[in-house]
This record gives structure tokens, C-alpha cells and sequence, in this order.
């Protein structure tokens, strides 16, 4: 361990990784619990896809990937919304059709790209020792926006999340309020893609909540058990891949896992 922590002191690059990955982890903690209780695991996994289609137009186009990747996620979170909204197509359908649409438009658009591989391979599975300031920045405003929002609308979540139909009969604008949703879920992933990968972020998003449900008896202390859960295994889990010389993404995945199963034998 004390190579791990010295090497962090030494190089800004692992610096930078422990930061983004403490960052992500506390991120994807916070709406994870949201996730998980209204059943929206599907969304992370389809938000995730589809911010590949903004990242790919990034890389043709040369221009900032955080802001394609936002846009396309938006506008998928926003059609789901839309599609659901008049209840004639089911939220997860919704998501089942446009989720390979929009990694088709990735795939193709990437396909012109001569980085075609290492750029696929990247975003599909991140590469978080890559992670620059300008990604540390976005995370921190995002973390914060996140703190804010849950502190500021904190009494409409609670109640969005013990009955919807009687938030809605009370005059709680209940789309408004999962259309917000869909659309912080959307950019906590295009955060996550650096540290995750398209491939392995909803991981980030659905364990912390199913981990904070077999212990927190109250929403308080589930999202108290997720952060601590993923911030956990955002610093185990680097310093595991640093030791065992393996992609800390996949490290993480596989170790927030084991962490899910042993304490879901010992509830049990």
C-alpha cells in the first residue's frame, strides 16, 4: 500500500485517476438510490449507449466529446420521456428500441474515424488513467449541481418516491419531476464514461442503491450506505488494478459485486 499511496504523491496522472474515480463514485452514489426504488436500472444501461453516439460525433468532428455526449443523452432521456409520457409504450421498451439506434449511430459515425479501435475500446470500457483537469472540473461541477438539486428538491423526491400517483394528485408535476431524472441520470453518465466505459457504467449506477437497501431503513440511510459503498470501492478498487496491473473500471465492477453478494448472503 505504501508504494500505491507514494506513487499517487508522484504522479499526476494517478492523482488525477483516484480524483475522477472518487468523483464518478460519489456521483452515481447519489442517484443510485433514485434508480433503484423506481425501478429505472434499465435507463443508466440505454443512457449510457446512447451518450456513444455524442462521443463518436466528437471524435469526427473534433470538438469537445462532454458536450456531444450530454447532448445526445438529453435527447434520449427526453424522447423516453416523451414516448412513455402518453403510457402507450412502457418506459423499458421505450429504452429497448432506442438503445440500438443510438449505439448504431455511434458505431457508424466512429466507423470513418482511423482510430476507429482504440477510440471504441476506450469509450466501451474506459480509460480513466487518461483523465485530464478539464474531466476533474466537469466531475466537480457535476457533484456539486448534484448536492444542490437533491438539497434544493429533496422533499419532492421523497414524495415522487413513496407514491407517484398521490404526489401527482397533490399538484407535484411527477414527468417534470422524472423527466429531471432522466436528464441528471444522462449527464452522471457521460461523468462515468471516462472512469467506466459505456459497457460497465450501470454497474456505478445500480449496485450503491441495491447495496443501501439491505441495510438503510430510511432513504437517509440508503443513500448514506451508497456513498460510502462507492467510495469505498472507487479507492480499493484503483489501488487493487494498480497492484494487480488490470483496467481499474472492470476492478471496480467485479469488486463492487462481491461487496453486493456477501452482504446479500449474510441479510440472508
Amino acid at each position: 500500500m505504501n508504494g500505491f499511496l507514494r506513487d499517487i504523491a508522484t504522479y499526476d496522472f494517478l492523482r488525477n485517476a483516484l480524483l475522477a474515480s472518487t468523483l464518478v463514485g460519489l456521483s452515481t452514489a447519489l442517484i443510485s438510490p433514485i434508480v433503484v426504488y423506481k425501478r429505472m436500472e434499465f435507463v443508466g444501461d440505454g443512457t449510457a449507449h446512447a451518450a456513444f453516439a455524442g462521443l463518436a460525433l466528437g471524435v469526427i468532428l473534433g470538438f469537445e466529446y462532454r458536450i456531444a455526449a450530454v447532448g445526445t443523452a438529453v435527447v434520449f432521456a427526453l424522447t423516453i420521456s416523451l414516448l412513455s409520457g402518453r403510457r402507450k409504450i412502457s418506459e423499458n421498451s421505450a429504452i429497448g428500441m432506442l438503445l440500438p439506434v443510438f449505439m448504431s449511430i455511434g458505431i457508424i459515425v466512429l466507423s470513418f474515424s482511423r482510430r476507429y479501435t482504440t477510440d471504441v475500446m476506450s469509450y466501451l470500457f474506459g480509460d480513466i488513467l487518461l483523465v485530464e483537469m478539464g474531466d476533474l472540473y466537469f466531475l466537480t461541477t457535476l457533484f456539486v449541481l448534484l448536492i444542490i438539486l437533491f438539497y434544493t428538491f429533496r422533499y419532492d423526491i421523497l414524495y415522487f418516491l413513496s407514491d407517484e400517483y398521490m404526489a401527482a394528485f397533490y399538484g407535484l408535476k411527477t414527468n417534470l419531476v422524472r423527466t429531471c431524472f432522466l436528464i441528471a441520470i444522462s449527464v452522471v453518465v457521460v461523468g462515468a464514461v471516462k472512469v467506466a466505459g459505456v459497457i460497465l457504467v450501470s454497474a456505478f449506477i445500480v449496485i450503491p442503491g441495491l447495496v443501501g437497501k439491505l441495510f438503510g431503513k430510511s432513504f437517509k440511510q440508503v443513500l448514506a450506505v451508497s456513498l460510502t459503498h462507492n467510495l469505498a470501492i472507487s479507492i480499493a478498487g484503483l489501488a487493487a488494478s494498480y497492484y494487480l496491473d488490470l483496467p481499474p473500471g472492470p476492478v471496480m465492477v467485479i469488486l463492487s459485486f462481491g461487496i453486493f453478494m456477501f452482504f446479500y448472503a449474510f441479510k440472508k
